[in-house]
């Protein structure tokens, strides 16, 4: 059965420039570079880890060797999941554009400011579908296993006990509960990313607004200075949701990178005759970390 296309018009006159698409919320996990990304991962992929503990002695005349080092891994697993529509060319003979079809009855092509618009919405949904993935990705169907539901299920990784909603009132105390429980050396660490959810950021705003200080300092639209502190909005991150870690300790592993920005067209009349276009994106992705003793959440049901 065809994609189901809705078309509701009552069209009288001129149009009005192109399609208006509902606003998505943007993806900025890939593009501001805030997990690792490894391109190029086809299958099981090993994340190797190295531990050493020393063994000091005082000095002394001979050799007693002491310590350890401890070569582990942990598994990046790729899942390939795609979109898949196919549009019936007769569907879209009643709209404004028809004339774009051409005026044969073999319907040649679809109105090419239709396939433009839907191409464009569907690669923006692409884009946000793998930044939720990433994140928050149940691993059912059509999804991805995400980071957070295996960091909830992971008892090695810190947690913030009894996390709440977080308001304007509660803001910077969640905050400071969330960053004491920070370790010195991800803290200290020049690739440490401690981001927030949107609402979170939100809520910051409006208490440094409400309390008519200029101490936070904006740094970029999805940034906040808080007690010296870059927080970074990460927009695929369910509401009252905080989560602190170095970059290279959380890898996303992907196909080809430019496969979130690829949605392939064929024309079927080429083929088989049928009147319809299909249109298809595939993506290939896994997220994983290495050490969940070194990553720390704050998470409210």
């Amino acid at each position: 059965m065809p994609t189901t296309v809705g078309i509701t018009t009552n069209y009288n006159g001129e149009v009005a420039g192109g399609y208006f698409a509902k606003m998505i919320k943007e993806s900025n996990t890939i593009k501001d570079g805030l997990v690792t990304i490894m391109p190029d991962i086809v299958g099981k992929t090993s994340i190797r880890r190295i531990e050493t503990s020393q063994s000091w002695l005082n000095y002394a005349c001979g050799w007693t060797p002491g310590g350890s080092v401890t070569l582990t891994e942990k598994v990046l697993d790729p899942k390939k999941i795609m979109l898949q529509l196919d549009l019936c060319k007769e569907d879209f003979r009643r709209i404004w554009t028809t004339y774009e079809m051409g005026f044969s009855s073999h319907n040649d092509r679809l109105p090419a400011t239709e396939q433009d618009a839907i191409l464009l919405e569907i690669e923006k949904a692409t884009n946000r579908k793998i930044d939720n993935e990433i994140w928050e990705g149940d691993n059912a169907a059509g999804n991805l296993a995400g980071l957070i539901p295996q960091l909830i299920a992971d008892v090695t990784v810190v947690k913030v006990a009894t996390p709440v909603a977080i308001t304007s009132a509660n803001v910077e105390a969640q905050l400071g509960r969330w960053i004491d429980s920070i370790s010195d050396e991800v803290l200290g660490s020049p690739d440490k990313i401690l981001g927030v959810s949107t609402n979170v950021l939100r809520a910051l705003r409006r208490t440094y607004g409400n309390q008519a200080r200029a101490n936070g300092t904006f740094l970029k639209p999805s940034e906040f200075d808080f007690e010296g502190y870059v927080l970074t909005e990460i927009k695929g991150l369910r509401v009252n949701t905080m989560v602190a870690y170095d970059k290279s300790n959380v890898v996303f592993g992907t196909g080809l990178l430019a496969d979130h920005n690829e949605i392939r067209v064929k024309d079927m009349d080429e083929t088989d005759l049928t009147g319809t276009v299909r249109m298809k994106a595939v993506l290939n992705g896994a997220i994983q970390y290495a050490w969940g003793g070194e990553i720390f959440l704050y998470r409210a049901a």
